[in-house]
């Protein structure tokens, strides 16, 4: 298993993941962002199209970037 951080960056602020989570590989990590991402979808405040998922190994190094609002 290896580490993989899900930082959320908006228009003018990021949200960071410090822990991060252990997932079998960077297809894993794709799809746990795209189900985070939908969950937030639901809640309030979570609407500025400028939102991005960045995840990265546990290098930190970005293998996917993942936009809330594909197409914006």
């Amino acid at each position: 298993m290896q580490q993989y951080f899900f930082a959320i960056r908006g228009s003018d602020w990021v949200e960071d993941d410090p822990d991060g989570t252990y997932l079998p590989d960077s297809a894993a990590a794709l799809c746990y962002a795209e189900s985070t991402i939908q969950e937030l979808r639901k809640k309030d405040g979570w609407n500025d199209p400028a939102l991005m998922m960045f995840v990265q190994d546990q290098a930190r190094r970005t293998v996917w970037y993942v936009p809330f609002f594909p197409g914006s």
